[in-house]
């Protein structure tokens, strides 16, 4: 099925399946690491980014441990451990 006839069946929201949705999801999830590790960050040389995680997950879902690559293509990766953090609260 075409990116255009799964649309097209998500839109019809009466004969729409669970199938369709979670199919739609997985071609988002890959998009989404296309652009991030293949457009992206071609473009933006020298720009760090969030590259993995680890740890246990505190009540807002964040993880205890973030990874960060420091530009597309090295071979560096710098791990940040939750000390105290604090949020705005909104």
């Amino acid at each position: 099925m075409t990116n255009e006839e799964l649309i097209s069946k998500l839109t019809d929201y009466k004969n729409r399946t669970e199938a369709d949705i979670i199919e739609a999801a997985k071609r988002i999830e890959m998009m989404n690491k296309f652009l991030r590790h293949n457009v992206f960050a071609e473009k933006h040389f020298g720009v760090f980014f969030i590259c993995g995680h680890g740890g246990k997950m505190d009540q807002n879902d964040m993880p205890e441990e973030v990874h960060v690559c420091p530009a597309y293509g090295s071979d560096v990766v710098y791990r940040y451990k939750r000390g105290d953090a604090s949020s705005p609260g909104w």
